[in-house]
């Protein structure tokens, strides 16, 4: 096709829209006008009228491939796959080898379900291809494979696709998904490291390193290569916000913090960027200051109830528990299935001296969580607390038979301690101590008379593992 750019192109394809708008396809035109019509119409999103020009142009020319693959590529994006296919057929019996032909009809058997049909089509593909077609190749077979939830062999695919292409973006696209599922970030962040060797301004690469070292744990590396990526793409907004977020997570604040605003310079501000500032600030004891930011962040979406729920934090950080408990309620009310919003409410309401309010809120909390660890302790402690301590006892009981935690474990002993069950208690910690000898500072925490108990503290003792 000619390239044709500038007020000129302008002006004949308007003329053509206007023509084509006037009297249909009563004129012949060339190859060129038609393909640039129907780019035209696809790019409104207008489907139909640029289906039915590429038909049209089909008729006018039908040695064409680029026709066919107008129609095909418009019935795949309306999932209409059966037509996509008899169209490819079709075209093929024309020009039997033509590479992007044979490419489509492969993906036109993926979504139909034929899975063997398209890899078997593919294979003999990839004998011939230069780089740049092999790495089309293999993106459509981790396609395929995708759609069987193969992830391991997905994750093979793109990665032979970036060796044939480093710079495909479509290969960067799939590979993070398929990296996750296979777990292959090991392997990825070598193949990652092997791009950039060669493209070192490649920032989807370093952006994916990023995310395979953070998967790994490896967090300083993560951050530099989140780094490196919008240094590389300054407008690679996801990566500034993947650096920002781990340094949040590292409780490296002040740094996310810089980000953050950085981010808000070159892209602009939302409410949820105002909420993450906000939490920089509080996470450093600056309640006024991120109390400031959660107060924009909810002019500019009175709806978002995290907002809500950390103008509550901040309160509660300052001790003043009337007002946590009101922007607690608020975010209740705007969204009632977050447990972590009835435990904050729960210790407000607690300090307020609201008790049935609190044991209300952290049996909500446990209805909604009870796969939530620290739902149970909080609960167990309230009820301690309230001089319940046979009522805790049960909590932890049940806490016990569901989840496996040393806390929890340790939390339980003590009570049995608190309700005078001594002997069982003694037979429990043999066991804890056993299993996990440091955990036994948690008896303390729970029942601090404990720490002047002679028995129990002889049997610590002998437990005590060798230095």
């Amino acid at each position: 096709m000619t390239n044709r750019s500038g007020k000129g192109s302008n002006n004949r394809i308007a003329a053509l829209v206007a023509a084509y708008e006037q009297d249909g396809l009563a004129v012949f035109l060339d190859q060129d006008a038609f393909l640039e019509l129907i780019n035209f119409y696809l790019n409104k999103g207008a489907f139909k009228t640029a289906l039915s020009i590429s038909q049209h142009a089909s008729g006018h020319y039908p040695y064409s491939s680029d026709f066919y693959l107008h129609q095909a590529h418009i019935h795949l994006e309306n999932n209409h796959f059966s037509l996509a296919l008899d169209v490819l057929e079709q075209a093929l019996s024309f020009s039997p080898s033509d590479f992007d032909l044979i490419l489509l009809r492969a993906e036109a058997f993926i979504y139909l379900n034929r899975i063997e049909d398209a890899l078997a089509s593919l294979a003999p593909m990839k004998l011939e291809a230069q780089r740049k077609e092999l790495c089309d190749i293999y993106i459509v077979e981790a396609l395929a494979y995708e759609c069987l939830d193969d992830f391991e062999h997905m994750f093979y695919a793109l990665k032979a696709a970036l060796q044939a292409n480093p710079k495909s973006e479509s290969a960067f696209v799939k590979i993070g998904l398929s990296m996750d599922a296979a777990r292959k970030h090991e392997e990825a962040s070598v193949l990652f490291q092997w791009v950039i060797d060669q493209h070192p301004y490649s920032s989807l690469a370093w952006y994916h390193l990023g995310h395979a070292q953070a998967y790994l744990a490896h967090n300083e590396e993560a951050i530099e290569a989140y780094e490196y990526a919008f240094l590389t793409d300054t407008k690679f907004e996801d990566a500034y916000f993947s650096c920002a977020d781990l340094c949040f997570e590292m409780h490296h604040f002040e740094r996310a913090l810089d980000i953050y605003k950085e981010i808000g310079s070159r892209f602009g501000t939302d409410s949820d960027l105002l909420q993450r500032i906000g939490s920089c600030y509080h996470q450093q004891s600056l309640h006024e200051t991120a109390r400031k930011y959660f107060e924009q962040a909810a002019r500019l979406d009175p709806h978002n109830d995290e907002v809500f729920y950390h103008l509550g934090e901040c309160y509660a950080a300052q001790e003043k528990w009337a007002r946590a408990t009101e922007f607690f309620r608020k975010a209740i009310r705007m969204d009632g299935d977050r447990e972590e919003y009835y435990l904050a409410l729960s210790e407000a309401a607690f300090e307020l001296g609201r008790f049935d309010t609190a044991e209300n809120a952290y049996r909500k909390a446990l209805d909604l969580a009870p796969d939530n660890i620290q739902v149970w302790l909080n609960f167990a402690w309230f009820l301690l607390e309230m001089m319940r301590a046979q009522e805790a006892l049960v909590i932890l009981e049940e806490a016990n038979e569901l989840l496996m935690d040393t806390e929890l474990n340790y939390s339980y002993i003590a009570c049995l301690f608190a309700v005078g069950q001594r002997q069982k208690a003694i037979q429990k910690l043999t066991i804890a101590l056993n299993e996990n000898y440091m955990g036994y500072t948690w008896l303390f925490e729970w029942v601090p008379a404990l720490r002047s108990d002679t028995e129990v503290n002889a049997i610590i003792s002998l437990y005590a593992p060798d230095e």
